[in-house]
C-alpha cells in the first residue's frame, strides 16, 4: 500500500471514530430526553388530576353558594312578612318627633 492510501484510511478511521463518538453523545441526549418526557407526562397527569379536583371544588362551592342564597332569600322574605305584620313597612312608622311636630302645626 502506498503512503497516500494509508493516510486516507487513517483520516477515514479518525472520522469514523468521531462519528461514533457523536452518535454515542446523541444517544445519551435522546435517552435523557425520553426520560424527561416521562417526567412531563407524569406532570401532565398530575395537572389533569389537580384540574379535576379544582373543578369538583368549584362545583361544590357553587352548590353551597346557591344554597346559602336560597336560605338568605327565605330569611329576607320572613323578615319582610314579619315587618308587614308589625306595620313596619316603608312609610308606615312615624317617629315621635314627627307626631309632635304635627300636633303643633
Amino acid at each position: 500500500m502506498s503512503p497516500i492510501v494509508l493516510v486516507i484510511e487513517g483520516v477515514l478511521a479518525l472520522m469514523l471514530g468521531a462519528c461514533l463518538f457523536y452518535f454515542w453523545r446523541l444517544d445519551q441526549r435522546l435517552k435523557a430526553l425520553r426520560s424527561g418526557q416521562d417526567g412531563v407526562l407524569r406532570a401532565a397527569a398530575e395537572l389533569a388530576q389537580a384540574t379535576a379536583q379544582a373543578e369538583s371544588a368549584v362545583r361544590s362551592l357553587r352548590a353551597t353558594a346557591q344554597e346559602a342564597g336560597r336560605d338568605l332569600q327565605a330569611r329576607i322574605n320572613d323578615a319582610r312578612a314579619t315587618a308587614d305584620r308589625l306595620g313596619l313597612g316603608a312609610g308606615k312608622v312615624r317617629s315621635s318627633a314627627d307626631l309632635g311636630m304635627r300636633g303643633r302645626a
